[in-house]
């Protein structure tokens, strides 16, 4: 009699994106030294994965995801716009750097410390929409922000604010809160 696959499928299905996504964060701690901007753009990319969005934060199953880039140097930009029509989920992703006042429509929103954004509006703005927000500025999270990518001991570490998650209406993956450095909850 064949079985069917059933919830210890679903646990080794988690365990296994649960590696990868480790996999990805010690590749992006290896990185940090000399391709920052490569390992910050990966890390984003990759947080994006574990991310629960509400249905109607896309226009449709397969709708682009967009990632907006906030970042005064090109390096930042270009690691980020690598990325570009790489699968999230059945959604492809599309980079738009520095967008201006059309952050509404995005998805995932990342602030490098390069950028000259006026921060503290930019998340009052993106406060109630189903954009993740993710920072290399000294205190995002405290400001407000979802997650906070900093340097510890030469690796990208990352700390998360839980409440601005859930405000949000979205979801992380909870094996990502166990690879945080520190979770605000």
């Amino acid at each position: 009699m064949a079985r069917r696959p059933g919830r210890h499928w679903r646990r080794a299905r988690g365990a296994l994106l649960l590696c990868a996504f480790a996999a990805c964060v010690a590749a992006a701690r290896a990185q940090a030294l000399g391709g920052d901007a490569a390992a910050k753009a990966k890390l984003v990319a990759t947080m994006a994965r574990f991310v629960q969005w509400p249905a109607a934060a896309f226009d449709s199953e397969t709708a682009p995801l967009n990632l907006c880039v906030f970042a005064g140097s090109p390096t930042v930009q270009r690691a980020f716009q690598q990325h570009n029509d790489s699968l999230i989920g059945a959604h492809p992703l599309h980079t738009v750097v520095n967008p201006g006042g059309a952050t509404k429509t995005c998805q995932v929103v990342f602030v490098d410390d390069s950028s000259n954004v006026p921060l503290e509006r930019l998340l009052r703005h993106l406060a109630a929409e189903p954009s993740f927000t993710v920072g290399t500025r000294d205190g995002f999270v405290s400001d407000g922000g979802m997650v906070e990518i900093v340097h510890v001991d030469n690796a990208l570490r990352f700390d998360v604010n839980l409440i601005a998650v859930r405000e949000a209406g979205l979801g992380v993956n909870p094996g990502v809160l166990k690879l945080a450095r520190q979770v605000k909850q």
